[in-house]
C-alpha cells in the first residue's frame, strides 16, 4: 500500500520505503556500534598520545584525561549516543507511520488532490510530531487501532537516556514505586536442544528484518544449541551508575528492530482492512 508524492520511487510514502528506510539504518547503527566497541577493546593507548600531541596545541592541557579515563568516558558517550539515536529512529518511524496511516483513512484509494484533505492530514501531523513518546503510542491506538508490540522497550530507551544526560547516576527521580529502574530489552540467546526433541519442537520463532541467528559449525561432541530471541532485564538502585554490557549495547538494536517490525506489522493491518486485501 502507497500513497504517490512527488518525485521518483523512493520519496513515495509506502510500507515498502519506510520499512527498507528503517531497516537500513538499524543495520548502519548496528555496524557503527559493533565497529566502535571493536575499537574501545584495541585501542592503543600509545597511538592516542601520539594523536593527542599532533596538533601540538590542546585548548586546556590540564584537563587532558590519560588514556583510562578517556576510555571510560568514550564508552560512556558511545552508550548515550547509541540510546539516543535508537530512541530517535523509533520515534521518527511512529511519525512516519502515523503519516501513512492519516493518508489510508482521510485520503483512501482516491489519488487526485484535494487541498482540504492536504491540509486535514497536515495539521493532524503537526500535532502528532509535537506529542509527547506516550501520547504518540496513545494515538496511534485511538485513531487507528496500531498497537505497538515493545512499547516498554522504547520507554526503557528514553528512561535510560534521562540517567545517561545527567552523567548515569541513577537517583529518586529515576525509580518506579518499586524502588528500582528497571530497562528492559531483546536478546540473542543460546539454549541445548535437549537430545531426544524431534524436528518439529526446534523450530525457530520468527525474527524481524535485519535480526539473523548465527550458525555454529557441527560438532558432535557438544550439545546442540538454538539461538531464541528471550525478554532481558536490567534493574538499577538510586546511586548506582546505569552501565550496559556489549551484549546488552547490542540487544537494544535487536529491541528496536523488533519493535519496528510489529508497528510495521500492525500498520499493513490497518491498511488492508481500510483498503481491501489488493491495495
Amino acid at each position: 500500500m502507497s500513497q504517490p508524492q512527488p518525485g521518483n520511487g523512493e520519496n513515495v510514502l509506502s510500507l515498502q520505503n519506510i520499512s527498507r528506510t528503517f531497516f537500513t539504518a538499524l543495520q548502519r547503527q548496528h555496524d557503527m556500534l559493533a565497529f566502535s566497541i571493536a575499537g574501545l577493546h584495541t585501542a592503543d593507548p600509545k597511538a592516542y598520545e601520539h594523536f593527542s600531541s599532533v596538533s601540538r596545541v590542546m585548548p586546556v592541557p590540564q584537563a587532558h584525561l590519560p588514556p583510562e579515563q578517556m576510555l571510560a568516558y568514550a564508552r560512556g558517550l558511545m552508550m548515550r549516543t547509541t540510546i539516543n539515536d535508537l530512541l530517535t529512529l523509533s520515534s521518527e518511524c511512529m511519525v512516519q507511520c502515523h503519516l501513512l496511516c492519516l493518508f489510508i483513512r482521510e485520503q483512501g484509494k482516491n489519488q487526485r488532490r484535494d487541498p482540504l484533505i492536504e491540509k486535514i492530514i497536515s495539521d493532524k501531523q503537526n500535532g502528532f510530531q509535537k506529542m509527547t513518546l506516550q501520547d504518540r503510542f496513545t494515538a496511534l491506538e485511538e485513531n487507528f487501532g496500531i498497537v505497538c508490540d515493545l512499547e516498554d522497550g522504547i520507554f526503557s530507551l528514553a528512561a535510560a537516556l534521562r540517567v545517561l544526560v545527567r552523567g548515569g547516576l541513577v537517583t529518586n527521580d529515576d525509580i518506579t514505586p518499586d524502588g528500582s529502574l528497571t530497562l528492559e530489552f531483546k536478546a540473542m540467546k543460546d539454549f541445548e536442544v535437549p537430545a531426544e526433541a524431534d524436528k518439529a519442537s526446534e523450530a525457530q520463532p520468527e525474527l524481524p528484518p535485519g535480526v539473523t541467528r548465527h550458525a555454529a559449525l557441527p560438532d558432535d561432541n557438544k550439545p546442540k544449541m538454538v539461538a531464541r530471541l528471550t525478554d532481558t532485564t536490567r534493574t538499577f538502585k538510586p546511586g548506582e551508575m546505569l552501565s550496559l554490557t556489549d551484549s546488552e549495547l547490542l540487544g537494544l538494536n535487536i529491541t528496536v528492530a523488533k519493535f519496528v517490525d510489529g508497528l510495521l506489522r500492525s500498520v499493513d493491518h490497518f491498511g488492508r482492512a481500510q483498503l481491501g486485501e489488493g491495495a
